[in-house]
């Protein structure tokens, strides 16, 4: 009887250990599960690096997801094969796209988040997520965030503003940019100018601009003007004056976003500083009266004027249509204490409040937003700082917009802002056109902005 039960207790243990040796039970099949995601490249060559692995955020389901995600036409190409790149890395996504177009998409987009029928992923204007985010359009985004650890450090401060509301995320910034200065070097050469020293402050710039205008074939009549604004189109106008107006220490509204404060000491500088450029020294054609920035860059482009400010994005235009332009680009002016201040907008990945696959759009977001994804989709320049290694953003004639990102401040993202914008844009014209008293016309606009922050 003793050596029966002994022979069974060995038994018992010879299976335990054969267990304990043999291998583990296979993991789940890997065609549901999410794969891992990458984090912000460390190093500041983003092309050679490989993104540490980290968390994924939790999948809502480990059955193969389709999300849809609504892409501007001119994104079409680059986001075509970076869902390819997703797919691969994340087997149970796929991704169907849908193509805007800037005439239709502000529309379309309103009409979807408003609907039951929302896509799952959107590109949008940076400006535009707090005015959707304010109406509960918008899923928030702080615990993906948070569970995919992020690198809040590399994005571009201004673009984390654009993409806040109350002090929650809604969008994962993703181009980001904002306009310089832009000017013809021979043309500054040949006013005995040197091309290589653009002015540093704004009253330096106005010096400039006089020793630019000029008859340049003896008929009697200004034919090369200093310095050109995009006068004749509301959005291009009124960015360009409260842009001016933050660089001479202003603001549209007070901090509590209130009251308007255009008609302080800084507006009326900032007005009086754009209709002496077009009215009293005349070094601003009157035709941008009737332009917007796409005609500026045609007054460049046909040399009727020396310097205008625009985005990067105009100057592979003007080397195409005028490749004898000798092109220089510059900071914005500052008031003798650095560069001057730009406005930076640009475009934000973000989700749906009523969208149906928050979990895994999320993790479309958050690999599109990478350094290395964003560089490579954005036309301009992406929201990451570790992203201007890419070779795409080395040409010389770029680093001052990409160093004036550091001095960029997010525009207006009030949800009356289109009104607002409106008013300003009236008593502008009242001003230029027909010589309204600037004070008064100040006066009267910030009634207006008043009433409507009020609403």
């Amino acid at each position: 009887m003793k050596s029966r039960v002994y022979y069974v207790i060995c038994m018992l243990v010879l299976v335990a250990l054969i267990g304990a040796c043999s291998p583990a039970a296979p993991a789940q099949d890997a065609a549901t599960q999410v794969a891992p995601e990458a984090t912000a490249v460390e190093s500041s060559d983003a092309e050679t690096e490989t993104a540490p692995v980290e968390e994924p955020a939790a999948a809502e389901s480990s059955e193969p997801v389709t999300i849809t995600w609504w892409v501007p036409n001119w994104d079409e190409e680059v986001a075509t094969v970076l869902i390819d790149e997703f797919e691969a890395q994340y087997p149970n996504i796929k991704v169907e796209v849908v193509i805007t177009t800037w005439d239709t998409m502000e529309g379309q987009i309103r009409t979807a988040l408003n609907g039951n029928n929302a896509p799952d992923v959107i590109t949008d204007l940076e400006s535009r997520v707090a005015s959707y985010a304010s109406q509960g359009l918008l899923a928030n985004l702080d615990s993906y965030y948070t569970a995919s650890n992020v690198d809040m450090d590399d994005f571009f401060t201004s673009a984390i503003d654009l993409a806040t509301y109350d002090g929650s995320l809604y969008a994962m910034p993703m181009r980001h940019d904002g306009p310089a200065m832009i000017y013809n070097k021979d043309m500054f050469e040949e006013a005995g100018l040197d091309p290589d020293a653009f002015p540093a402050t704004w009253d330096e710039l106005n010096e400039v601009a006089k020793l630019l205008t000029k008859d340049t074939d003896g008929d009697g009549t200004i034919d090369q003007y200093g310095i050109g604004w995009p006068l004749g189109n509301e959005g291009n106008a009124v960015v360009r004056f409260y842009q001016m107006a933050y660089n001479f220490g202003g603001s549209i509204t007070n901090e509590e976003g209130t009251q308007c404060e255009l008609n302080s000491e800084a507006g009326k500088q900032a007005m009086e500083y754009l209709n002496n450029n077009l009215n009293v020294d005349e070094v601003t054609p009157h035709s941008a009266l009737e332009v917007d920035n796409t005609g500026l860059r045609n007054l460049f482009i046909n040399k009727k004027i020396a310097i205008y400010s625009n985005g990067a994005f105009d100057i592979p235009e003007i080397q195409s249509q005028a490749p004898d332009i000798n092109i220089g680009t510059a900071t914005y002016p500052g008031n003798g204490d650095g560069i001057g201040l730009t406005i930076v907008n640009g475009f934000s990945l973000y989700i749906p409040e009523n969208a149906k696959n928050k979990d895994a759009a999320w993790e479309l977001l958050n690999f599109i937003g990478l350094p290395e994804n964003s560089g490579r989709l954005t036309t301009t320049f992406p929201a990451r700082r570790s992203a201007m290694s890419l070779e795409k953003f080395s040409e010389p004639l770029f680093q001052p917009f990409i160093e004036q990102m550091d001095s960029g401040r997010a525009g207006p993202t009030f949800v009356n802002w289109p009104s607002m914008q409106t008013a300003i844009f009236a008593e502008m014209q009242e001003v230029m056109i027909n010589g309204k008293d600037v004070d008064q016309a100040l006066n009267d606009m910030c009634a207006e902005v008043d009433q409507l922050l009020a609403q």
